[in-house]
């Protein structure tokens, strides 16, 4: 897919849906259509220049019963940490390699993550709102970019850590929703849980040292 130059006109890259996060995934849900769904597919539906959508989507498929299927934790971590790459480096429209674009899984898949996610989702919308804004903008958010590319980036490396893989993805989640939502004080709580996974690594570091 090749990324074209941004039209001036078109609305940042950090505006989002005000519809919410059920909103969001019932999109994906119903327009998606049955069969097999790629990722490109979902690009197209949300639009290359949802880049904060692009960048929560794969993160509540972290914490879903999604990341059990074999494989899809990879693609999943591969396509959040290209999102925050492009983020962090200011792009308005999303660039991803074919081979990830390509990849496919079925909608009923889709459909039972999305099933699952929206009661808790749907309690989101209602505690959720605009805050502390200046930390879910740039340069408030670039930290927490930051954390995306390390993490999605060096998974493999960490997963051996006890519970730290699920900390980190935890952590990343809670950010991607605080950028949908505009909520500044939801990124201090993804900071804190970042916090603990640094302690998870230096006690896994003191155990092998």
């Amino acid at each position: 897919m090749q990324a074209a130059d941004p039209d001036k006109t078109t609305k940042p890259q950090d505006a989002v849906d005000a519809h919410g996060l059920v909103a969001l995934v019932d999109k994906i849900d119903r327009e998606t259509g049955d069969g097999h769904v790629t990722v490109g597919d979902i690009v197209d539906v949300l639009g290359p220049r949802s880049l904060i959508p692009l960048l929560l989507l794969p993160c509540l498929a972290m914490v879903s019963p999604l990341s059990a299927v074999p494989g899809v934790p990879s693609i999943l971590s591969a396509i959040v940490g290209l999102v925050a790459v492009q983020m962090l480096v200011g792009r308005r429209r999303l660039w991803l390699p074919r081979f990830l674009l390509n990849r496919s899984l079925h909608a009923d898949r889709i459909s039972r993550m999305a099933h699952r996610l929206r009661p808790g989702l749907a309690w989101l919308d209602r505690v959720l709102s605009e805050r502390l804004v200046v930390l879910t903008q740039r340069p408030g958010n670039l930290p927490a970019l930051c954390v995306f590319c390390v993490v999605s980036f060096f998974m493999p490396a960490i997963e051996p850590v006890p519970f730290l893989t699920t900390t980190l993805a935890s952590a990343m989640t809670i950010f991607a929703v605080a950028l949908f939502a505009r909520d500044g004080l939801l990124m201090l709580a993804g900071y804190a849980l970042v916090g603990v996974g640094v302690v998870l690594i230096v006690q896994a570091v003191n155990a092998i040292g």
